[in-house]
């Protein structure tokens, strides 16, 4: 097991660990949302289940209230005033033939039909909520019952029998007196408006009378023993035990006209439906906290295997075998990348190498060129002042000054030295210009203007001239006699500007743009070349401190080329 934990957390192994990390993480954050979750849960069904039986007794409540309001309505019409309860009376205590002549002589006396048969069945009528009625006389063995099936009522021998549905009872008085010569008993429809709720949250009512005899009872039955022997007792003591019952379930008690109504919820119930909603959800949390761990073990292994491939070629490269390459086959993303870029890096190396040993190679070929330009230059440069003295010995000054400018700047350019001070290579391009100037007389004129601290200032060889070059190969317009060229060298306090300037066809947008991204993208010095990337790759090697080149050119207007080369401040130019 310790060897397992420490394969584990081992700092040797870093995709283990972060697998470890993200795993504890992913858990614990899962684990935080069920318990959270779970907090909620129950505080959010204990809370529901309040308010469904504060809901519960507060519709009940209601309900008695209009049930015994329609029992009221019901004394009112049938023993409210003496005429009523005479009338009621003589029906109770008459024999239906007498009680048929009393009614009929009383409606021709009083053109009002009190048939009391007639009186019940409006009262089915008036009052659709009405199950049974029954009223039991004193002195009399048998008692009148109505319901909803035989409206006018009958006879029947004994007691009333006391339905399980709603039944609330009144004591029938003498009007004007408290004598009481009977009782009424209705009973009412099992309907009230939070019944199903009741139904669906297993809400246990029970409306009991005044002398606590259960008159109505909704529910399925209480499982708790304790409940049940809490409700016995009331029933037997009228002595409600609240506190053992808070313990046991969530209660609600009232008394309404004079009815006690108690709603009881058990909290095993509670409890129940607290579990329901957390089972799922517990459920489903921990399969996707299994799933996760399955998956990321297997995604981390993978990924961990095709590093420790890519390790392993890198090991094979340091030791020598520079044949080595990392299988991409199932390499994706980012491993991919490194596993491309280690194979490129390999063959890069063993290019490197191999250039190494080619580049040895022209170097010895180069010295035995080196030997040959020693005897060809010399000959050339002698051959061209022969030349140049015979044309001053013929007078022929402006042929000796061409063939003069033509014999430097063949020197300069077999010269083998890298950098040269700035004054001189002006002086080779004003000798360039010079030679155009002979081509093509009275149509170029040229101005080399250079602050006196940089003449002696070092650049790298031939960083102007090509910048000339180009003008006279791709900028001059041979049709115009007002070609003009210039130069302008001056020093700042931390840089020094290089300004060339003509005002030839210029260069198009597209064109700019593209010379523009070449120099920007240019990071290899391509050998052979000698146009602006040459120049500006050699300037950006030889100058440390930074330098920059920008072009600015129009059509028809000409080329401004502005090189600016960063200097300390405590640093003087002129070396």
């Amino acid at each position: 097991m310790k060897a397992k934990l420490h394969r584990l957390f081992s700092k040797n192994i870093l995709m283990n660990q972060l697998m470890t990390i993200y795993s504890l993480l992913l858990v614990g954050s899962i684990g935080i949302i069920l318990i959270g979750y779970t907090i909620l849960t129950v505080n959010f069904t204990r809370d529901d289940s309040k308010k469904v039986l504060d809901t519960v007794s507060r519709e009940l409540t209601a309900s008695i209230q209009v049930k015994d309001a329609t029992l009221s309505g019901i004394l009112w019409d049938i023993a409210l005033t003496p005429n009523q309860f005479d009338n009621l009376n003589q029906f109770m205590t008459l024999p239906i033939s007498e009680y048929v002549e009393y009614s009929l002589d009383n409606w021709r006396e009083t053109n009002n039909n009190d048939f009391f048969p007639n009186v019940l069945n409006n009262l089915f009528y008036s009052f659709p909520s009405i199950q049974t009625i029954d009223i039991v006389w004193d002195g009399r063995e048998d008692y009148l019952h109505a319901d909803t099936r035989k409206t006018n009522g009958v006879f029947l021998q004994g007691k009333p029998v006391i339905s399980k549905d709603f039944t609330l009872s009144r004591p029938i008085p003498i009007p004007n007196t408290r004598e009481m010569v009977g009782h009424i008993y209705v009973t009412f429809d099992d309907m009230f408006l939070s019944k199903d709720l009741a139904n669906d949250y297993a809400v246990k009512t029970f409306v009991f009378d005044t002398g606590h005899q259960v008159v109505y009872e909704h529910g399925t039955s209480l499982n708790d023993k304790k409940i049940n022997q809490i409700v016995e007792n009331f029933q037997k003591t009228g002595d409600l035990d609240r506190t053992t019952l808070q313990k046991e379930a969530v209660f609600n008690d009232e008394v309404v006209k004079g009815l006690t109504v108690l709603t009881i919820l058990d909290k095993s119930n509670v409890t129940k439906d607290i579990l329901h909603s957390l089972i799922p959800v517990w459920g489903v949390g921990l399969f996707v906290i299994a799933f996760l761990l399955v998956s990321l073990k297997r995604v981390f292994s993978n990924y961990a295997k095709k590093v420790n491939s890519i390790v392993s070629v890198t090991k094979e490269v340091s030791q020598g075998n520079l044949s080595a390459q990392i299988d991409t086959t199932d390499m994706k993303m980012e491993l991919c990348d490194l596993s491309d870029a280690v194979n490129d890096m390999i063959v890069s190396l063993n290019q490197y190498i191999q250039d190494v040993y080619v580049l040895e190679v022209k170097q010895r070929d180069a010295h035995l060129r080196a030997l040959q330009s020693q005897i060809n230059p010399h000959f050339m440069y002698n051959t061209l002042e022969y030349i140049r003295m015979y044309a001053i010995s013929k007078d022929q000054m402006e042929l000796a000054d061409v063939v003069f400018a033509f014999s430097s700047l063949l020197r300069n350019n077999i010269d083998q030295a890298k950098t040269i001070d700035l004054e001189s290579e002006l002086s080779f391009c004003e000798k360039y210009v010079y030679l155009y100037q002979m081509r093509f007389p009275d149509s170029i004129a040229y101005h080399f203007i250079i602050d006196e601290s940089l003449k002696n200032f070092t650049i790298p060889k031939f960083m102007i001239q090509p910048l000339i070059e180009n003008y006279f190969i791709h900028g001059m317009d041979h049709s115009r006699i007002d070609n003009a060229i210039s130069v302008k060298a001056t020093t700042h306090d931390s840089y020094v500007e290089i300004l060339v300037e003509d005002n030839g066809k210029g260069i198009t947008t597209e064109k700019l743009k593209e010379v523009t991204e070449k120099l920007e993208g240019s990071d290899t010095l391509l050998s052979g070349s000698i146009g602006l990337e040459n120049v500006y790759q050699r300037m950006q090697n030889y100058f440390s401190n930074g330098v920059e080149l920008v072009i600015e050119s129009q059509i028809g207007v000409g080329t401004k080329i502005q090189i600016i080369i960063y200097q300390p401040k405590d640093v003087s130019v002129d070396v």
